[in-house]
């Protein structure tokens, strides 16, 4: 905290005179960064609903993942952005009580709108495919070395135009796939091994006795 408050050329006792303690600055800056996200996101989403119309699986998609790469004046900026937000979001989501509601709101017209264009999944599901597309998204913004690395860099997370190019078929495909089959209060049933002979003798690849 005496760093911070030295970085910003202010007294240490201001640091806690307007935050109140390392959670609320904590908080504070997660805000500032997630915040105008969540609000374009939610522009973006009324915009491909309004008038209770049903937005394709691209259309939803594209509302959610666009601000996340749009925000900053620059390339270098965006990409700063991008990550500050996928490494709060990684590594100090569970202590961010105080924007757990503000992001529940946006999380919840999301869910709704992609149900509604794809009615075949439960809920559940619709949240397990989001939760993916998100981690495939902000793992792909925090660590680009690798993927840049194990393409001898043909494929660069750092263009994020291609990023959004590559990313939205990947996600929309996924959430499309159909639902979780033979399933039992939302868990899969075990498959029961095939049944050993009584002689004890070993089974082939066809389940048989040889």
């Amino acid at each position: 905290m005496r760093d911070i408050a030295s970085h910003a050329g202010v007294h240490f006792s201001l640091v806690g005179y307007y935050f109140g303690g390392k959670q609320a600055l904590f908080d504070e800056v997660f805000r500032s960064h997630v915040a105008p996200l969540v609000e374009e996101g939610l522009r973006e989403l009324r915009s491909v609903t309004r008038g209770g119309r049903t937005a394709t699986v691209e259309e939803i998609l594209r509302a959610w993942i666009l601000p996340c790469l749009r925000q900053g004046d620059s390339e270098a900026g965006r990409r700063t952005h991008l990550r500050i937000i996928a490494n709060l979001s990684h590594e100090r989501w569970e202590y961010t009580h105080a924007l757990a509601g503000y992001m529940n709101r946006s999380h919840r017209a999301f869910i709704r709108a992609l149900r509604r264009s794809l009615p075949h999944l439960s809920e559940k599901t619709v949240m397990w495919r989001l939760h993916f597309v998100a981690g495939a998204l902000f793992f792909g913004i925090r660590q680009p070395a690798s993927l840049t690395a194990l393409s001898g860099g043909r494929c660069d997370p750092e263009d994020l135009e291609a990023t959004f190019e590559q990313i939205l078929p990947y996600a929309a495909a996924g959430l499309r796939a159909p639902d979780i089959v033979g399933t039992e209060n939302g868990k899969p049933k075990r498959k029961r091994a095939a049944p050993r002979p009584k002689t004890g003798m070993p089974l082939n690849s066809q389940g048989e006795t040889p």
